[in-house]
């Protein structure tokens, strides 16, 4: 038995010898044997070493595997930091590795590959990101994403993603306008800036278009709402002249949220709201009887429902039945007279 043990240790000594006598005496040799163990901390010192060594730039193999040896270690290690700077390194040593001036690059398609799973990673992180607390990094990550993206292809065309981002941020910022809070101006001004933005890209952005009109209408509301009408005659109608600027600038987002059938019934309220705020009464009761049409149309379908479940149940002579039939041809009336003022 002993003789056995014996055996195998000169064969794993001998194992060991040979394999050591393959691998070269460079910092970048090493680092790649410690890569091969997976002992990632030992390959990273090897690597820095490696890099440290080149006055002007690194060659396309160290920049590969110095990448590839963060990008590990960003995996294995440090997957939950959000600003993990083995990431960063990771990135950073790929698009080196991308935008060197050589004749070849067996690399570049492999660094190209990891640099968009990498990019992935931080835009995932942003969308994470995307609360009070930590917005201002959600914002570095993304711009981190999108710089990596150009990188990996110059031509990619990121406006989609822009848009997607920026609204959601938007979104964010805005949650306090629900509240007794409110927004400051400076929190206006920064959301206000993000939609436009939203709708350079995408005209056509629902959510921005409706969300902007929202911003400038509760912003006129809240000057009304705190108005002093002790003030003098002069002040007081500048005060109403400025309202009215503002729900002027609403005006066309929500009229662009109307055409595209987004949140009908929450974009008919604030055309009605934003005419009332204009002084324009006709066009602010037509779009509130277009609201009671839809809404009575809403109620008969849930009328003829609960009236057919009845029936279903053989409750024809049941009160309730006989109340939502009487309510059913009260709103046929009013769905009438509705339909002749359209």
């Amino acid at each position: 038995m002993i003789k056995k043990i014996y055996i195998l240790f000169v064969i794993a000594m001998l194992t060991n010898s040979v394999f050591g006598q393959f691998v070269g005496k460079d910092n970048l040799s090493v680092a790649l044997f410690y890569m091969q163990k997976s002992e990632l901390d030992s390959a990273k010192k090897y690597i820095d070493l490696s890099i440290q060594e080149d006055t002007i730039t690194s060659s396309p193999k160290k920049l590969y595997y110095r990448g590839f040896i963060y990008k590990e270690l960003y995996k294995s290690i440090d997957k939950e930091n959000k600003v993990s700077t083995y990431r960063l390194t990771a990135i950073e040593s790929f698009t080196k590795l991308l935008t060197l001036n050589v004749d070849t690059n067996e690399f570049s398609e492999s660094g190209a590959k990891i640099l968009n799973y990498l990019a992935t990673t931080l835009y995932n992180d942003a969308a994470r990101l995307l609360d009070p607390d930590n917005y201002q990094t959600a914002i570095v990550n993304y711009e981190y994403y999108r710089n990596t993206m150009l990188v990996v292809n110059p031509n990619i065309d990121l406006r989609t993603q822009d848009a997607k981002f920026k609204l959601a941020l938007a979104s964010m910022l805005n949650r306090p306008a629900e509240t007794e809070k409110g927004l400051d101006s400076a929190q206006v001004n920064q959301i206000e800036k993000l939609y436009l933005e939203v709708i350079a890209i995408d005209p056509n952005n629902p959510g921005a278009n409706y969300n902007l009109a929202i911003l400038y209408y509760n912003e006129a509301a809240d000057i009304i709402n705190n108005m002093d009408y002790d003030m003098d005659i002069e002040k007081l109608n500048e005060v109403q002249d400025h309202c009215i600027e503002i729900f002027l600038q609403a005006l066309p987002y929500m009229k662009k949220s109307y055409e595209l059938n987004y949140k009908i019934k929450e974009t008919l309220i604030g055309l009605s709201n934003i005419y009332y705020g204009l002084n324009d009464m006709e066009k602010s009761d037509f779009y509130k009887a277009e609201l009671e049409y839809l809404e009575a149309g809403d109620r008969h379908k849930e009328l003829k429902i609960k009236i057919k479940e009845l029936e279903d149940k053989g409750m024809n002579s049941a009160e309730e039945y006989k109340k939502y039939n009487t309510e059913l041809q009260n709103l046929l009336n009013k769905y009438k007279d509705l339909e002749k003022e359209k």
